[in-house]
């Protein structure tokens, strides 16, 4: 046996890796194979299968779980469905992390048996403590001081280890961008990064790193991501020197303005078959193989990044941002906004280029606000905003805007939406206004 958990990949083997533009030229999916969506067979009410369902084709074996497309909480496509789905609450609520157990194996001296491997562990048991055994353990950061504790604490969707080149085709791009802090340019190719940690005791030989862009919203599941591309590295084990890497996207990310936002980020990274990628699929605020970037950057007037409409006389933004709220699974939600210091934002530093140095806090001169909430279509809702909404029901969008006058030269208004439910934060956006 090769490893020490006493566990072997139960999967169907990776099929050849191909690039999303390959991928998407392929004029017929494959056949479907019953494990593609679930290892257990489905239900006959599941629905469609998944290469039935509109989304580009993808060329490793499991991607998106259906609970995670269903969004009421509960999955009859597995046995015992109904209940959350990996970790979410009995009779439904937003999924979380699946629990795990210790044997305490590893540890008691005895070596391998063939009951080791006869009677190999069940999903999520292993033989001792994570930090103990022969695996990898990777992870992207949340925030500077992240190492890859779950669910983090904070918010998680300011990312420190994701990057753009902007206006630059990966063909030209280099190895490692010149500027850390850089906004995407639209209309143009940008090139993506993503910096990728293994704090575990064994290599991660055949990681796949994938690339995302979202429409700007606040909870994100496998609906709202639009892949990229897909690659693959390898990176070493703690300790060897090599056990950080940075991945560059081999696809151009060409984005456009959604309703005067930029487009939002994700990136996930796993190691077939020794770190598998994780639940729930794709929220990072549990996943430690997801990190997301949800953050809206005004650079200052007349710089070439600066798209779209000049604001209104005396105002700092020139329209708001519509912002999906994402699958509430049966549950109210609530989402709100707050002026936030330039200091509290630790990705300002990639901006400044400069560890510790902040823009300044421009002073307030008018007031942050949520519409209410509206469904598809309903547009911008122009009475009863606040610095709090209560949302009910899925598709339903809120309207960020401000009143503030623009910041001055070296200083920003800074901004954080957060949505909630029962006490806990699901998703963010973070809106910076350069003066």
């Amino acid at each position: 046996m090769s490893r020490r958990d006493g566990k072997y990949p139960q999967r169907p083997a990776p099929r050849p890796l191909a690039s999303a533009r390959d991928a998407a030229m392929r004029p017929e999916p494959r056949p479907r194979r019953e494990d593609d969506c679930d290892e257990e067979p489905r239900a006959p009410d599941c629905g469609p299968p998944c290469d039935e369902r509109p989304r580009k084709v993808v060329e490793r074996t499991w991607y998106f779980d259906c609970d995670d497309e269903r969004g009421d909480g509960g999955d009859p496509c597995r046995p015992g469905g109904g209940d959350g789905g990996h970790g979410g609450k009995p009779g439904g609520g937003r999924p979380t992390r699946p629990g795990g157990s210790d044997t305490g194996r590893g540890g008691n001296g005895v070596g391998l048996t063939p009951g080791d491997i006869n009677n190999p562990n069940g999903s999520g048991v292993f033989v001792g403590p994570r930090a103990d055994l022969d695996l990898p353990y990777l992870f992207m950061r949340a925030n500077p001081a992240d190492l890859g504790a779950r669910p983090v604490v904070g918010p998680f969707w300011e990312s420190p280890d994701i990057f753009l080149l902007a206006g630059v085709d990966p063909a030209a791009a280099p190895a490692v961008p010149p500027a850390l802090g850089q906004i995407a340019q639209a209309g143009a190719p940008n090139t993506l990064y993503a910096h990728i940690w293994n704090f575990g005791n064994a290599a991660a030989n055949e990681v796949v790193v994938e690339f995302y862009w979202v429409n700007p919203s606040l909870g994100i599941n496998a609906n709202s991501v639009n892949l990229i591309a897909q690659t693959v590295t390898a990176i070493g084990a703690k300790g060897s020197g090599k056990a950080h890497v940075l991945v560059k996207c081999p696809e151009a990310w060409v984005p456009t303005f959604q309703n005067g936002g930029h487009e939002c980020l994700l990136v996930r990274a796993w190691d077939n078959p020794s770190d598998l990628p994780g639940q729930p699929t794709l929220d990072a605020s549990w996943n430690r193989h997801v990190a997301q970037r949800n953050i809206h950057v005004n650079p200052p007037p007349g710089q070439p990044l600066n798209a779209g409409a000049a604001p209104p006389s005396g105002l700092a933004m020139a329209q708001p941002i519509l912002l999906k709220v994402g699958p509430l699974y049966g549950a109210p939600a609530t989402v709100k906004v707050e002026r936030t210091a330039p200091s509290a934002v630790p990705w300002l530093q990639l901006r400044t280029g400069q560890r510790g140095v902040f823009p300044a806090m421009a002073p307030p001169t008018g007031v942050p606000a949520l519409s209410p909430a509206t469904g598809p279509g309903g547009g911008f809702p122009t009475t009863g905003g606040g610095a709090t909404q209560q949302v009910r029901g899925d598709d339903q969008h809120v309207a960020f805007s401000t009143t503030d006058a623009p910041p001055g030269p070296g200083e920003a208004h800074v901004y954080r939406v957060s949505a909630s439910q029962g006490g806990a934060t699901f998703g963010g956006y973070t809106v910076v206004l350069l003066g």
